[in-house]
């Protein structure tokens, strides 16, 4: 497989180069809007949510703790869920192509990583750098968002393998995986903080969430007084993106006759 994915570089970069050509076919700013839609968002979920959610932190973490908790939740939400939207229709939206060229289609999922892992890290430099200029107290150590963010890509990818297989056996799935995604968002103390549960069986039930650990790492090491730090907890960061890819990878390949024939 790696073989083939060597072999089809020249193809990648040039997926690559049209994701980025597409997402901004036609603008005067290009690739600044990488900047401008991350602080235009920020920007509406403080002004909506952060008298709401404010008085809930108490004194904890200053004036920026909520918007700390909050942008540092959001943008690997963003690369998460991106992930997963465009790699469940990749085989749908090239199928042209595939019919076309022989071709690993595990290039096709690469372009749509590369180009996400992009756009998304930009916005999370965008939001240190503003969180810096406010006056946010970040230490050095929040640079670890970076990996914790790919690790958190690589499961999405690996989820979206999977996923694709089945929107293109069964269109209906698409839907699901829209539905599901907003489930999975609200599920997540991201937009909300965690004191504001007030069941302890609703808190144990959302704790579940297999990709919990990615989102909350990153909040502590954004410094948010919501998040802690338990070792003991994150071992699915280690575990889940390597499960996944395996188990994406695997699905891809039993059913690539499958594939050839829905195309």
């Amino acid at each position: 497989m790696l073989q083939e994915i060597l072999r089809a570089r020249p193809l990648l970069w040039l997926l690559v180069k049209q994701e980025f050509r597409s997402r901004y076919a036609g603008s005067n700013f290009g690739a600044l809007w990488n900047i401008i839609h991350p602080i235009v968002l920020i920007g509406i979920y403080v002004l909506i949510f952060s008298h709401l959610m404010g008085s809930r932190m108490g004194d904890q973490g200053g004036r920026l703790a909520y918007v700390i908790h909050m942008c540092s939740g959001i943008v690997p939400w963003f690369l998460f869920s991106e992930i997963i939207s465009r790699c469940s229709t990749v085989l749908l939206e090239n199928s042209a192509l595939l019919k076309k060229m022989a071709l690993p289609e595990e290039v096709l999922y690469l372009s749509v990583f590369i180009t996400s892992f992009t756009v998304h890290g930009i916005s999370m430099g965008a939001l240190i750098v503003l969180l810096m200029l406010a006056g946010a107290p970040l230490h050095w150590f929040v640079l670890f968002a970076y990996p914790v963010m790919f690790a958190l890509g690589i499961t999405a990818l690996g989820l979206g393998m999977i996923l694709s297989v089945m929107t293109l056996l069964v269109r209906d799935v698409g839907q699901v995986v829209q539905i599901a995604l907003q489930l999975l968002f609200w599920s997540r103390p991201i937009v909300y903080v965690p004191s504001i549960i007030g069941s302890q069986k609703i808190g144990d039930l959302l704790s579940l969430n297999p990709i919990r650990g990615f989102f909350t790492l990153i909040q502590w090491l954004f410094g948010s007084p919501e998040a802690s730090f338990q070792p003991d907890a994150y071992w699915m960061i280690v575990l889940l993106p390597f499960a996944m890819m395996l188990m994406g990878l695997g699905f891809l390949r039993k059913n690539r006759t499958e594939i050839l024939d829905a195309l």
